[in-house]
């Protein structure tokens, strides 16, 4: 029988895994929002630089209440952006002890919340390196052949139950197409690493509306803005145990990338697309969680609090929740 997976999240990465894992032979359910009636009707396109057409049409519901008639699911991959209680939201499609719950999230600590709330079930955390774009409802652009998404239970030492259900999912997106391979060691190093590109590029790109590229022309002390943030993010991974997640080689090269963009054409990371679109954005799960890290391991980290606190602002004036107060008027 097909293991039955709920993608929870079908933006353009959520969309890509939903056709990978179909192909790869599972029976996928997606919660979709605002691309519900275009992915009801048509299903999903997605048009790739690795795979060339993708066309698949997995179940649409739009919401997990709706979901949970079609489980119980074996697996719950979830694809969306990593704000603060999400975990809550995928309740009604988690059976205690069956359902394994992988996440294909940016930031660090993400995988607290979720161990709290469903600790008879297996956590699997996702690196993801997908660039991707739904550029109109249920049809995705993959304009770049990388496609990664490693993968490596949480915590690391898990049940040998955990590490045989993340192993199937693994073979279920090679068997569509896909490279998801099984990081040997702890993954928490591999997401120290990939959180070292989200901590400096997103914010900074975020708070001064630049692209990477055009973020370096702006001054001679772009670079080292950029490489002192990598560098804080290796010194709070090392004091937590992963001293070879970011290497001096490591944010060398990723350093190299960024120079060479100003040749190529620069690059809009995720978090300035979600403030060009008036969209809330991860700040705690890329900041907040890395900076708390930080203090409680007693690392100063000068950078990503300044980072942190001018991110937090500007999402603060994007919500407006019910903390803002409009300013002062001249009677």
């Amino acid at each position: 029988m097909a293991d039955k997976i709920l993608v929870f999240g079908a933006g353009g990465v959520g969309c890509i895994y939903a056709a990978l894992l179909e192909r790869g032979g599972a029976n996928v359910t997606a919660v979709c929002r605002t691309n519900y009636a275009a992915v009801k009707e048509n299903g999903l396109l997605i048009r790739s630089a690795k795979w060339g057409h993708i066309r698949t049409k997995p179940q649409a519901v739009r919401t997990v209440n709706e979901a949970a008639s079609h489980g119980p699911f074996d697996y719950v991959l979830v694809c969306s952006k990593a704000f603060p209680g999400t975990a809550a939201l995928i309740k009604d499609a988690v059976t205690p002890g069956k359902t394994a719950i992988a996440l294909a999230q940016n930031g660090i600590a993400i995988e607290d919340e979720y161990a709290e709330l469903y600790s008879q079930n297996t956590i699997i955390s996702g690196v993801v390196y997908l660039p991707t774009t739904q550029v109109s409802p249920g049809i995705v652009e993959h304009g770049a052949p990388l496609e990664i998404f490693e993968l490596g239970t949480f915590p690391h030492n898990a049940s040998e139950k955990a590490k045989a259900q993340t192993k199937k999912l693994s073979g279920l997106f090679l068997a569509g197409g896909g490279n998801a391979p099984v990081h040997d060691g702890d993954i928490q190093e591999r997401r120290w690493n990939k959180l070292s590109l989200n901590a400096s590029l997103n914010p900074i790109t975020a708070l001064t509306l630049c692209d990477d590229a055009n973020f370096i022309r702006s001054s001679d002390h772009a670079l080292d803005m950029i490489k002192n943030v990598m560098s804080e993010v290796g010194s709070i991974a090392a004091a937590a145990g992963h001293p070879n997640a970011v290497s001096k080689e490591s944010i060398d090269d990723h350093m190299k990338r960024h120079v060479e963009r100003l040749e190529t054409g620069g690059k809009e990371p995720s978090m300035l697309v979600d403030i060009r679109n008036n969209r809330q954005i991860e700040v705690e799960a890329i900041l907040g969680n890395t900076v708390r890290k930080a203090e409680e391991l007693k690392v100063e980290v000068p950078y990503l609090k300044m980072l942190y606190v001018l991110a937090k602002a500007r999402d603060f004036a994007t919500m407006k929740n019910d903390q803002w107060k409009p300013i002062a008027t001249v009677s």
